[in-house]
């Protein structure tokens, strides 16, 4: 093989451009899929509060890709929340960070797989290991060929979404009558907070697809890009993500079907078969494969990415840093068989795909808040160090300088304390115990990993010396 064609260590062509990264990160947050998956969990949790969860919900990945928005200017490389650790905090908390993210992306891309198989078994009644497959095969698939056709397909996927999000909006508030009703009414917002906890972490998993484009820095023709489409997504998916869920739960109110579709098992399914009729089935089919197949294919892509900078600087086999045809094919392959370990396995020892998702879901959740913790750690260092640096400085234009710098520090600190108190009450909330445990597991199994790694680079350095 040819250098040409592979190449170890070497930097990823540049070849998204906003839109490409808008709609990728559209992708990864899987709207339609969400309110078939993220959105149930919301609301069996929180009820009539749902859509208020939602926003909140929102506003908090809204703060962290803020934060995102503001690395992403000043770090240009794939990888992400690892680079932006790597660089602000230390090499072992950048290790700590990118091991969290790859629990965070290959959970919430698996936890989609088990979504749309789930429904593909509930509508097609297919078995669940072929529903899996169906999804996780044409996403392998795209993630292996490229990530300039995965561009082309998530856009195609993504505009056709967002038609088919407003018209199930308009359909459903067409059903209540254009009446509506009050979620901030005390019948609807006295939620136990345990459950309240419950809720917000799955709300957070409703807007967050721009997890799945923030390690790819390398590939963006911009970097500052990341972090647009970040803030973009964020706001138009999180919106239109409570507004559709209002407008479930206001056609249940107003149709005299609360009852019967916030206590059901699987609302947002129970509500279409209920209100649709016999065409209830397209839309869950369509969200299947098209959510199914662009989240993960999303996340995929922004695993592999981490895992090939990682390797780029020693934290895994430098073998996973190799560049083949354009992109890290070694990463891309080890990230799918990652995908089909965590899937495929599962399923076959417990047959119960809406549960596992559960699980996979909240614990992404709980990753996932920990890496925006260390990107808003980073941001706060990076403003701090940038005002040491400016304090020599009197002038007019320093000072607005400075004044922005501050800013940013603010925007730091409120993420962190939003996500702090995010994590507090999701690690006292009892309906998420095994979750806890696993992902203690899993930073426990960092450490020791990071702890090794130091040590076996202590022993082959040069100068190091065997005792006697």
């Amino acid at each position: 093989m040819t250098t040409t064609e592979a190449t170890q260590g070497s930097l990823l062509a540049r070849r998204l451009g906003l839109l490409d990264l808008v709609f990728l990160s559209f992708g990864g947050q899987a709207a339609l899929l969400s309110l078939l998956t993220y959105a149930t969990g919301v609301i069996s949790y929180t009820r009539g509060f749902a859509p208020v969860v939602v926003v909140i919900g929102t506003l908090l990945v809204l703060f962290n890709a803020a934060v995102v928005y503001g690395l992403s200017k000043r770090y240009g490389e794939a990888g992400g929340y690892y680079i932006y650790a790597f660089y602000s905090l230390t090499r072992r908390l950048g290790l700590e960070t990118g091991w969290l993210y790859i629990l965070y992306s290959t959970m919430y891309g698996s936890a989609y797989v088990l979504g749309a198989a789930y429904v593909l078994f509930y509508v097609l009644h297919v078995s669940l290991l072929a529903a899996a497959a169906l999804i996780f095969v044409p996403a392998a698939i795209f993630l292996v060929l490229g990530i300039r056709p995965s561009a082309t397909y998530a856009e195609i996927a993504s505009i056709v979404e967002l038609v088919v999000l407003v018209y199930i909006t308009l359909i459903n508030l067409a059903i209540a009558g254009f009446h509506f009703y009050n979620p901030f009414s005390r019948s609807e917002s006295s939620i136990p907070l345990s459950m309240l906890a419950a809720g917000i972490l799955f709300a957070i998993g409703m807007p967050t697809g721009y997890g799945s484009i923030t390690p790819l820095g390398g590939e963006a023709l911009k970097k500052e890009d990341i972090g647009k489409a970040a803030l973009i997504v964020v706001v138009a998916g999180g919106l239109l993500g409570a507004l559709v869920v209002y407008s479930i739960i206001d056609a249940s109110i107003m149709r005299g079907q609360a009852n019967f579709i916030l206590a059901a098992r699987i609302p947002v399914i129970d509500f279409m078969r209920k209100f649709y009729g016999d065409i209830y089935a397209a839309p869950l089919i369509f969200a299947a494969f098209n959510d199914g197949i662009l989240a993960p294919l999303s996340f995929m892509a922004a695993t592999s990415r981490t895992i090939y900078a990682m390797a780029r600087n020693e934290m895994l086999p430098r073998s996973l840093a190799i560049i083949r045809w354009g992109h890290p094919f070694n990463s891309v392959l080890t990230t799918a068989v990652l995908y089909a370990a965590v899937t495929f396995p599962a399923l076959l020892v417990y047959d119960k795909p809406f549960a596992l998702f559960l699980v996979y879901g909240s614990l992404a959740g709980l990753a996932n808040l920990f890496v925006h913790l260390s990107a808003n750690f980073s941001y706060i260092l990076e403003g701090v160090r940038s005002l040491k640096r400016a304090a020599m400085f009197s002038s007019l234009r320093a000072t607005r300088w400075i004044a922005r710098k501050v800013g940013d520090i603010i925007i730091g600190v409120v993420a962190t304390l939003i996500s702090l108190w995010a994590t507090s009450i999701s690690f006292l909330s009892k309906n998420l115990q095994l979750q806890v445990d696993l992902f203690v597991m899993w930073i426990i199994v960092g450490f020791i990993y990071a702890e090794v790694l130091e040590e076996l680079k202590a022993i082959s350095r040069p100068d190091s010396k065997e005792v006697a």
